[in-house]
């Protein structure tokens, strides 16, 4: 359960949408939660027929029902009919949240170490212990908690929001409202190394991280600065917690990565690309545009536009399920092989 010093009413939130009302009484409305743990003053969402039973029992004040949804499951109870509920009442939480902000001030901790060559904008929030290296540039209203790491020449644009403990390398860009999570690493050097006279020896990564528009990147995930140029993320591009992005890769717009997949170093994602949880990708590949990886595949090949590969390593996802399906057959025609192998022998 979710709580909002901004009270709203049912009415005040269907004057913001396009639908149908059932209102039963009136009430202010204070909190977003779950069926079961509602009360009174609380917005939750139907859709899923699975969730019947924690509806008919709900307390809530205000629900989000589809279109077609049957009063006569939930009477007596104020109910929003709208296309998608959940979208909706998801968007319902992003303005409330948006409204329950107090107004942002200049806000700069003691302990915050700036460098006196460091430009700062307007409204923006410097937690404790933070350090700000050399030529860095923070754009207006942009938040950074406690133990952040901003190293020298390093841009940061307008409402990026940087959680504790993120630290961004050198010469790193970050444009306009970035949301990086508590761990992220930006701009640590790629993984590269030449073999020569018998030891490893390090190439230099002199490139850099750029990060574009509207980008959310979750908690310890790591973007590697490029060997030269730059490794780029493109705008709207979302990846979840524990991502590695090796050198040089290239991410397009709107591309989503899940939770514990990596792209090695060169490897470029079209536009809306969705990569599923555990996946791997091999260097200097591309997966192209509206592609979808299923997870933990293995993807060693080029993947053309709008295909979905699945396994390891990834074939077509229709070629693949055929593969997996007929894989439990496998024991009996061992078997079957065997025995025939066996009666040719004795002929």
């Amino acid at each position: 359960m979710k709580r909002f010093n901004f009270p709203l009413t049912p009415k005040k939130i269907a004057s913001k949408l396009e639908c149908a009302t059932e209102f039963t009484s009136k009430i202010k409305l204070d909190n977003v939660a779950e069926l079961h743990e509602a009360n009174e003053h609380s917005v939750c969402f139907f859709e899923n027929p699975k969730f019947l039973e924690p509806l008919k029992s709900t307390k809530a004040g205000l629900i989000f029902v589809p279109k077609d949804f049957d009063l006569n499951f939930k009477p007596n109870t104020n109910l929003l009919f709208i296309d998608k509920p959940y979208i909706h009442f998801m968007m319902l939480v992003r303005t409330w949240l948006d409204l329950d902000k107090p107004k942002k001030k200049q806000s700069i901790d003691s302990s915050a170490i700036i460098s006196k060559t460091a430009t700062l904008g307007k409204n923006i929030s410097i937690e404790s212990n933070c350090m700000i290296g050399e030529n860095v540039v923070i754009d207006d209203g942009t938040c950074i908690e406690s133990n952040c790491a901003i190293k020298d020449n390093v841009q940061i644009g307008k409402n990026c929001h940087l959680h504790p403990n993120t630290t961004i390398y050198e010469d790193c860009v970050l444009k306009n409202n970035i949301i990086l999570h508590a761990g992220c690493v930006i701009g640590a050097d790629g993984f590269g190394y030449i073999f020569h006279n018998g030891i490893h020896n390090k190439v230099p990564q002199v490139g850099n991280v750029i990060i574009e528009d509207d980008v959310e990147i979750g908690a310890n995930s790591t973007v590697d600065r490029a060997t030269l140029g730059s490794t780029i993320i493109g705008k709207g591009t979302k990846l979840d917690n524990l991502v590695q992005v090796g050198h040089n890769c290239v991410i397009n717009e709107n591309s989503v990565m899940c939770a514990q997949s990596g792209l090695a170093g060169s490897t470029v994602l079209g536009k809306n690309v969705f990569i599923a949880g555990q996946v791997g990708v091999a260097g200097h590949l591309k997966i192209d545009d509206e592609a979808m990886v299923g997870a933990q595949s293995g993807v060693t090949n080029y993947i053309p536009k709008g295909a979905k590969y699945l396994g390891t390593p990834a074939k077509d996802a229709g070629l693949q399920k055929r593969i997996m399906i007929s894989e439990k057959y496998l024991p009996e025609v061992v078997k079957e092989y065997r025995k025939r192998m066996k009666a040719k022998d004795k002929k």
